[in-house]
């Protein structure tokens, strides 16, 4: 090996390659598993939506394609018959033009309970969220996004400044920080549901509803008896599976986890692949090394080395390569990921910045220790059975 330095060089290359590129598949996945699972963090993890759409089936007087709405009767009768619900809230958003002193513009105005900021879970930059004392007062109070601070206010301080909806005038109490999570919530402004009902539309029905349940509860079931109290209510059959939508946080996570899973194991096998391809260069250099130096076996021969030793120095030469060919890899792989962290913010949607864990690395050095023993044999075992008046005659 010492002899040939290009060749050993460009062998080495290419297990680095391999290792490189199983080293950049494994830690950009991570950073995207990470930044996919940072999105629901802004929910309890017990979170459900629940959309009503039209019926697809006539039942008791209700006909076929009757859009179906909701009511705040509804909800005092999910809160009492579905003891494992805990926190419930309306969602109605409406789009409408507001207007301050400084600023004007179209924003989405939602109308919610206070329970609604426990289950989405918001954080604020300056001031407070709801409460319920705003919406039980009926108070004309609102926290609004941080682009419509930007808008209505420009660079002033939007806490206790007064903004216009409609007819109405509300003040705002708070201003949500602008997060992985909040990016979506930029141009929202939220109002207490009774104010919304007061003054800027009068909701007696609506379509969606979103709600958390204790820990123990299965969300499955949960969802399943939401389903029969409501169809009960509108007399709407229990078999109907597209009145009623439900997406829950917990299933979703469930999907992205099975989704995950897979992924990384196609990732691990394109890199192994990869990998493999370098560690079978390893083996057939290692073969002509072997035969390149018969001679040089055969002295050793001659002089009392035993078999066992020759076979340990040829396994030994290839883990040395495969090894640190491989460290070279890893640590260009690990360099890399670290430039591509550096280009990644924090209010980057959907990634994070990758990254390896320990046992990743152990486990590519484990993996590439054990390919070189494997690679190593057939040279080692070729050069142990030399005789060694046969090799001492060859004229490599």
């Amino acid at each position: 090996m010492k002899c040939k330095p290009s060749r050993t060089l460009l062998t080495g290359l290419g297990v680095s390659w391999g290792i490189f590129i199983l080293t950049l598949l494994i830690g950009v996945g991570a950073g995207f598993e990470d930044g996919v699972f940072k999105l629901f963090e802004g929910f309890s993890k017990r979170t459900t939506y629940l959309f009503s759409s039209e019926t697809s089936k006539e039942y008791k007087g209700t006909k076929k394609g009757e859009m179906v709405r909701f009511e705040l009767s509804d909800i005092e009768t999910i809160r009492r018959q579905v003891s494992e619900i805990t926190l419930i809230s309306p969602e109605i958003t409406q789009i409408e033009r507001v207007t301050s002193l400084t600023g004007n513009g179209n924003f989405d105005i939602r109308g919610v309970y206070p329970d609604y900021f426990d289950i989405k879970i918001l954080e604020m930059e300056k001031g407070r969220l709801l409460n319920v004392l705003d919406m039980k007062n009926n108070r004309n109070n609102v926290i609004i996004g941080k682009n419509v601070a930007s808008v209505l206010f420009r660079h002033d301080n939007a806490i206790g400044k007064s903004i216009r909806i409609k007819d109405a005038t509300y003040k705002v109490v708070g201003v949500i920080k602008n997060t992985l999570l909040s990016n979506f919530e930029d141009r929202v402004i939220y109002v207490p549901f009774t104010s919304y009902v007061q003054n800027i539309m009068p909701a007696k029905e609506f379509s969606t509803l979103v709600y958390a349940t204790n820990d123990d509860a299965d969300t499955k079931s949960v969802n399943d008896c939401v389903r029969s109290v409501l169809s009960h209510r509108k007399h709407i059959s229990p078999n109907d599976d597209k009145a009623f939508y439900f997406n829950s946080m917990e299933e979703q996570v469930e999907s992205f986890d099975k989704l995950f899973a897979t992924l990384n194991k196609f990732l691990w096998f394109m890199g192994i692949s990869t990998l493999f391809s370098g560690v079978i260069g390893v083996g057939n250099i290692m073969y002509t090394s072997a035969k390149e130096r018969t001679r040089e076996i055969g002295i050793r021969k001659s002089v009392g080395a035993q078999a066992t030793t020759i076979k340990t120095m040829f396994v030994c030469e290839s883990v040395a390569l495969t090894s640190l060919a491989g460290l070279v890899g890893f640590l260009l792989g690990w360099l890399c990921l670290k430039g591509i962290g550096l280009l990644i913010s924090e209010d980057t949607v959907m990634m994070d910045k990758p990254h390896l864990n320990i046992s990743i690395g152990l486990g590519s050095v484990l993996l590439l220790m054990i390919a070189g023993t494997v690679v190593g044999l057939r040279p080692a075992l070729y050069a142990s059975k030399l005789n060694p008046v046969d090799a001492l005659k060859d004229e490599n």
